[in-house]
């Protein structure tokens, strides 16, 4: 009769344990949601210094403003108002960088960071060609993006010296 019980114990602990394990893994909240979209942005302001220690070392610091284009399964502040700040490390227009952003619309609000690198080369007319890749992080939100986790990539060229669009792809979930 002991060995019954045990078994029984044993057995209503361990199914106990499987539910708990199953709602914890497939809960809705920490589902990951594939998202991509385009970013067009334009530069609103731009700090630069040159740094004489290697020829074209530039330090910039830039603020931009733009919008989201989102479309797919799963759109992502679709229209969405973008508003960020990059620093750059630049040696002849190539080089690290690194910002913040924010998005907003309908009163929904995600941030990000972001790091990566920007390279310039020269067209066969001796234009700049620039264009840019590398990571992003959302690390918080407001409203239905409360509490965003998530990550992506990003890769972009600028059209114009101060006009630029971004490609970008991730997944996000909102944590508990």
């Amino acid at each position: 009769m002991k060995i019954l019980l045990s078994r029984r114990f044993m057995g209503l602990f361990i199914s106990l344990a499987l539910i708990f394990a199953l709602c914890v893994t497939f809960s809705p909240a920490q589902q990951k949601i594939k998202v991509a979209g385009k970013l067009t942005c334009a530069i609103t302001k731009l700090e630069s210094i040159n740094f004489d220690d290697t020829e074209d070392h530039t330090i910039a610091l830039m603020k931009y403003e733009g919008i989201n284009f989102s479309k797919g399964e799963h759109e992502f502040m679709n229209g969405g108002q973008t508003v960020g700040v990059t620093f750059g490390d630049l040696i002849k227009g190539t080089g690290p960088h690194q910002g913040y952003g924010k998005m907003s619309l309908n009163g929904d609000v995600v941030f990000w960071k972001y790091k990566g690198k920007t390279t310039t080369t020269l067209s066969p007319k001796g234009k700049p060609i620039a264009t840019f890749e590398g990571t992003l992080t959302w690390n918080k939100g407001a409203g239905q993006y409360e509490n965003i986790q998530g990550s992506g990539t990003y890769k972009g060229k600028y059209l114009t010296e101060v006009i630029w669009v971004t490609k970008w792809e991730g997944e996000y979930f909102i944590k508990k």
